[in-house]
């Protein structure tokens, strides 16, 4: 859930939060994709029931066309195929590019990447990059936090408003 703000109000895609029914709130946040800091994956779920429990569970699409898109987008990360498995029999340089693929998983309208890049190979950072670029150009809205300066040294993010926190708040650098 999210915390009611202290003042003012939370939108998401132009509608107050606190006024969305829980039936809305769940929709929307079926649109609210993750990358987290450190590996957010339930264990006693296989890979790709991991990899595709949101769609499954926000749409309506049958799961074949689920899994066949989860797999696209695994070969766009530079993997052969969707692993399964468990998530603990797998290697976190891995499981960080399956967060990637789940992340991109049907038409979100915001992705938080929280650290992207933390265990991934230096080498898949522009594959990550170039699809942040294509979801932007699709109107998809990102919010990437890092402590990594290689991020502000790719060309293609140089539209990006860079913000530092501060104590508790975001201003602009």
């Amino acid at each position: 859930g999210l915390l009611s703000a202290d003042s003012g109000s939370v939108c998401f895609m132009g509608e107050d939060w606190a006024t969305m029914g829980v039936r809305r709130q769940t929709e929307q946040r079926g649109r609210t994709r993750r990358v987290f800091d450190q590996y957010g994956w339930i264990t006693n779920l296989d890979m790709v029931e991991n990899v595709c429990l949101g769609e499954t569970h926000h749409t309506d699409r049958p799961l074949a066309d689920i899994v066949a898109e989860a797999g696209r987008l695994a070969r766009q990360f530079g993997l052969d195929e969707l692993p399964g498995g468990r998530p603990t029999r797998l290697h976190p340089m891995l499981l960080r590019r399956l967060e990637w693929v789940r992340a991109f998983m049907g038409t979100p309208a915001l992705m938080i990447l929280e650290r992207p890049l933390l265990g991934a190979p230096k080498a898949d950072a522009a594959r990550l990059f170039e699809a942040v670029c294509d979801a932007a150009r699709r109107g998809v809205s990102t919010l990437w936090m890092t402590d990594e300066e290689r991020v502000w040294e790719c060309p293609a993010l140089n539209l990006a408003r860079r913000f530092r926190l501060e104590g508790e708040s975001l201003r602009a650098a």
